[in-house]
C-alpha cells in the first residue's frame, strides 16, 4: 500500500494549520496532543473526513454509480461508529502480511514494469504489487498498463470538477476491479494479502460485504498516487545508486515531503463545515496520525524498498530523466521521460 492519499482534489482552498515541533513516531495518541501542534487537528474528534451534510463530493452525488458507492464505504472517508472496529481488523490483516511476500511480489512487479520504461516504472510498481498480493494476475506489462489506466480513470472521476462522463468512466473501472477482486478471492484465496484479509478482516467483520469489497479495492487505490510519489522522489534523489536506501531513509524522504505532504479535515463545529489542511511533511508522522492514520505504512515502505533494492542490483541502467511533475493539492508526483531503463 501506499501512504494514504486524501481526496484534496475536491477542494484545494483549505485553511492551513501552522507547523511546530514534531512528535515521536511511537508516541501514544493521548500524549501527542501535548507534543505535536501540526498534527493535533488529526486528533480532534470535531474534525471529520467529510462535511457532515456532504458525505459525497458534488460530482459523485450528482452522478452516483459504482465510484460513489465505494467512496462512501472507504474507511478513509468515514467517521461512523463502525469505522474503528473495521479499521482495526484491516490493520491486523496488514500486520500479518509477510515481509518476504511483499519483497517477492514487489521485485517481480519491478522486473515487469522495467519493460515499460521509466515513465511507467514508478507508477506501476506500487499498485501492481498490491494487486498481485491480492491475487490479481499481474504477470505481464499489459496487465500493469491496464491497471494503471483503470486507476487513472478513478482519479479523474474523483476530481473536484469531474464531468458526468469522467464519473461514469471511473465507475466502470471500479466495477471491473471489484469483479476481478471477487474472482481472485475464489481463484487465489491463498494470495498473501487476500489470505490475511480473509483471515483477519473477513466480510463478517464489516458492516456488510459491500464495505469489505470497497476497502479491499481501496488498498490498491491508496497505493497508486502516493506510492508513485514516494518511489518517484526516491528516483529523483538517486537513492538507489550505489546500493538501496534503508527503510529509515525512505521514511525520512516521506517526512521531507516525498509522499503525501498535507491531509485535510472538515471542522464540524462550523456551519458550513470549514476545510482545514494539516501538514504532514516536516513532521514525524508523514502517514498521518489519529483515527485515520494510514495502516499501510509498512506495506508502502516495504514495496518501495524492495523495488529500489532490485534497481540497485542492476548494471548498465540509464538514469531517469525528470520532466514536470504531476502537481496535486496534497502531493507532487515526479514524472520521467519515456526512456528505457537499459540502453
Amino acid at each position: 500500500m501506499t501512504a494514504c492519499p486524501f481526496h484534496a482534489r475536491h477542494d484545494a482552498n483549505a485553511q492551513v494549520v501552522g507547523a511546530a515541533d514534531a512528535v515521536d513516531t511511537d508516541a501514544p495518541i493521548a500524549d501527542a496532543l501535548s507534543i505535536d501542534a501540526p498534527l493535533a487537528p488529526l486528533l480532534d474528534p470535531a474534525l471529520r473526513m467529510r462535511p457532515p451534510d456532504e458525505p459525497l463530493p458534488p460530482p459523485l452525488r450528482v452522478q452516483g454509480g459504482p465510484l460513489a458507492e465505494v467512496f462512501s464505504r472507504w474507511l478513509r472517508q468515514r467517521d461512523d461508529a463502525d469505522h474503528a472496529p473495521e479499521k482495526a481488523a484491516l490493520a491486523r490483516a496488514l500486520l500479518a502480511l509477510s515481509d518476504d511476500d511483499v519483497r517477492a511480489h514487489a521485485r517481480r512487479q519491478a522486473v515487469i514494469a522495467a519493460l515499460g520504461g521509466w515513465s511507467h516504472w514508478h507508477w506501476a510498481v506500487p499498485a501492481s504489487t498490491v494487486a498481485s498480493l491480492l491475487g490479481l494476475p499481474m504477470e505481464e506489462l499489459a496487465a500493469q498498463r491496464r491497471l494503471h489506466g483503470q486507476l487513472r480513470a478513478m482519479a479523474a472521476g474523483l476530481g473536484a470538477q469531474a464531468t458526468g462522463e469522467a464519473v461514469r468512466a471511473g465507475g466502470e473501472a471500479v466495477a471491473t476491479l471489484l469483479s476481478a477482486l471477487d474472482d481472485a478471492e475464489h481463484r487465489a484465496p491463498d494470495a498473501p494479502l487476500q489470505w490475511t484479509l480473509l483471515r483477519y478482516a473477513a466480510p463478517s467483520r464489516w458492516t456488510d460485504r459491500a464495505a469489505f469489497t470497497a476497502n479491499r479495492l481501496a488498498l490498491i487505490w491508496q497505493s497508486h498516487e502516493a506510492g508513485a510519489a514516494l518511489l518517484g522522489h526516491a528516483l529523483l534523489g538517486d537513492s538507489w545508486v550505489g546500493g538501496a536506501p534503508t527503510r529509515e531513509a525512505l521514511l525520512r524522504l516521506a517526512r521531507e515531503g516525498g509522499a503525501v505532504r498535507v491531509t485535510r479535515r472538515f471542522d464540524a463545529r462550523q456551519q458550513p463545515s470549514a476545510p482545514v489542511t494539516v501538514p504532514l511533511a516536516g513532521t514525524d508522522h508523514p502517514f498521518g496520525d489519529g483515527a485515520h492514520r494510514c495502516p499501510g505504512q509498512g506495506l508502502a515502505l516495504g514495496i518501495s524498498l524492495a523495488a529500489l533494492q532490485w534497481l540497485a542490483e542492476q548494471s548498465g541502467l540509464r538514469p531517469p530523466t525528470a520532466v514536470a511533475p504531476l502537481a496535486l493539492p496534497n502531493m507532487d508526483i515526479p514524472q520521467f521521460k519515456e526512456e528505457e531503463l537499459f540502453p
